[in-house]
């Protein structure tokens, strides 16, 4: 098997004055003919809750392919018996860290940093914070 990503998860903080911390996207390739994979991990039926006015986090996420097409079962954090052949894909997205506080109050210039950090995506900021511009 090989990594073909490894990186942090966007949007998977939990908004707040002081955004959750961020999740991790792992994408790993199977090289050998075929394999059967166990995916497990925690917190796919619970989000990570947020305190004193903070949002949930996201939750974690599989995805592989099943009958020659990408799934992502929901709610699942314990998956068995995944059969894969030589360059299929399996995405793990771990989950993030609920947020603190209520994230009308997270500074504009924190905001503005996750953006181009490409921590939350514009949509999120948006939804999440009110954001509509610069100012």
């Amino acid at each position: 098997m090989k990594f073909t990503q490894w990186a942090l998860r966007p949007d998977s903080g939990g908004p707040g004055r002081h955004r959750g911390g961020l999740g991790a996207v792992y994408e790993i390739e199977l090289l050998e003919a075929e394999a059967t994979a166990f995916l497990f991990g925690d917190r796919g039926k619970f989000a990570p809750r947020g305190v004193v006015g903070g949002g949930e986090a996201a939750m974690t996420r599989f995805t592989f392919p099943k009958d020659g097409a990408p799934t992502s079962p929901p709610l699942a954090a314990k998956i068995v018996d995944v059969s894969l052949k030589r360059g299929d894909r399996v995405r793990l997205e771990t989950p993030g860290g609920g947020g603190y506080g209520d994230p009308a109050d997270r500074e504009r210039k924190a905001i503005r940093r996750d953006l181009e950090l490409g921590f939350i995506s514009l949509e999120a900021a948006r939804r999440d914070y009110g954001w509509e511009s610069e100012a």
